[in-house]
Parts: C-alpha cells; structure tokens; sequence
C-alpha cells in the first residue's frame, strides 16, 4: 500500500475504551469494531499521524518488530478505507 496518510470521513464517529474501538457510520449505519491495538491506530489516525509513523508507534509501544507493525497497520487502514470510514490522499 503507498498511501501516506488517511483522513477520517465526517460521517464517521468513534469510541474508545479499554476493550478497543468502536466506530459508527452514521449515514450508512455501518459499526466497525477493534481491539486495543486498532483503537491506538485509530487515534492516531485521528491524530493525522502519517501511516509509517504510525507504524513506528505501534512498534515501540506494543514491542513487535516494524516490518510486523507496518504490515498490521497497512492492513487495518485498507480495511478502513475498504469501507469508507477513512479517504486516503492518494486513491484505495
């Protein structure tokens, strides 16, 4: 995936808690749930972290290595662009 960074649809709302990350679409009634880990993706997201950036802190945070970490977050914003919740600057 060559997306730098994704922005967060307007239509979208989240919540965060201890058990991960809920988010809602409220146009089109879609829920989409996580664990802790996408939940810290997701605020960093919100952040407007680019995503190698993100890689990084997840890598440092969660001790896994950074190939693993770039990997895991790659593919949990092409889910979350798959289904609208994020708009890259480049296309999906």
């Amino acid at each position: 995936m060559s997306i730098d960074r994704v922005r967060v649809s307007p239509l979208v709302r989240g919540s965060i808690s201890s058990d991960g990350l809920v988010l809602l679409d409220v146009s089109g009634g879609l829920v989409f749930a996580s664990n802790v880990v996408g939940a810290r993706i997701w605020r960093l997201i919100e952040e407007q972290h680019a995503i190698a950036e993100i890689a990084r802190c997840i890598a440092s945070e969660f001790g896994v290595a950074l190939d693993r970490a770039a990997a895991d977050v790659e593919a949990f914003v092409a889910a979350l662009c798959a289904r609208g919740v994020v708009s890259p600057e480049e296309p999906c």
